[in-house]
């Protein structure tokens, strides 16, 4: 069993990872981004591309993490540009159409076949009993946990931190007293443009699927960033590690393994009822 759960911290970062970049986008822009996955997507088969050219592994990830990014800062660009003043509804359903455009220049450009990606790292890594942690799972996991550290501890302490605080109280007193409001969504949207193909880039070497299937993991990412109701950085990484290690702890159960697919609409489903658990009782009474 502990192979199992082992096994599920691959998957589980790179949840972790996406949940964190959709926490970040809806917490500091109150844009719930359905794009972000697709945008992620793209990064890292941008990269794999690269590394079938013959570009070192390492160096062709890096590639594929600075079109991530790049795509990430078009996509904020055309919200800032001409959907700044716009409800949080309105932005949320625009980047629904940006995922569906994505998706389709992406299998335009890639294809729909199911595609292999190395490894980023060599075999090898730390024997705990008779299960073996690879070093692909232990950077994977290190990097949810910087991640998480360090954009809490920017969130906080810093004073971006603090001006991306008032972007997202107040965004029109925001740029009335001087904070650079088009400048700091530019970068949030950079920011997890990056983050997303970084995670895609660490679960595509497991799942030999194509450009739509990857983009799917939107829905365990979504789960797992309701784990803190899109604002709780740290709660959101819990959430891609327990949705990743129960994913693979299925396929360990005769019983739940044909439904592994439909856990993540159950984690949702549960998360929501959970959430409005005090409106449900106070209605009742």
């Amino acid at each position: 069993m502990l192979s199992f759960v082992i096994a599920g911290l691959i998957p589980g970062s790179a949840y972790a990872l996406l949940a964190i970049s959709i926490t970040i986008t809806y917490r500091t822009l109150g844009v719930l981004n359905f794009s972000q996955t697709a945008i992620g997507v793209f990064g890292a088969y941008v990269g794999l591309e690269a590394a079938q050219a013959g570009v070192p592994q390492p160096f062709a990830a890096f590639i594929g993490l600075a079109v991530g990014g790049l795509i990430g800062l078009l996509v904020g660009a055309l919200m800032v540009r001409w959907f700044n003043d716009s409800d949080a509804q309105t932005k949320s359903a625009v980047t629904i159409v940006l995922m569906l455009g994505i998706f389709a220049l992406g299998a335009r450009i890639f294809g729909r076949s199911p595609r292999a990606a190395p490894q980023l790292f060599p075999d090898g890594g730390v024997e705990l009993g008779d299960v073996a942690i690879s070093i692909n799972t232990m950077v994977g996991l290190l990097a949810a946990f910087v991640v998480a550290v360090g954009v809490s501890i920017a969130l906080k302490r810093s004073r971006i931190g603090i001006c991306l605080s008032a972007l997202a109280e107040r965004p029109k007193t925001a740029e009335l007293i001087g904070i650079p409001v088009g400048r700091l969504s530019l970068s949030i949207w950079a920011l997890t443009g990056i983050i997303a193909a970084s995670a895609i880039t660490f679960i595509m070497p497991t799942r030999p699927n194509n450009f739509i299937v990857l983009g799917l993991l939107l829905l365990p990412a979504l789960a797992a960033s309701l784990f803190g109701l899109f604002r709780q950085i740290y709660l959101a990484l819990i959430g891609g590690l327990v949705l990743g290690i129960i994913e693979s702890c299925a396929t360990y159960l005769d019983a739940l393994a044909p439904y592994r697919a439909a856990l993540p609409f159950i984690a949702v489903l549960i998360i929501l009822l959970w959430s409005q658990r005090r409106e449900v009782w106070d209605g009742t009474r």
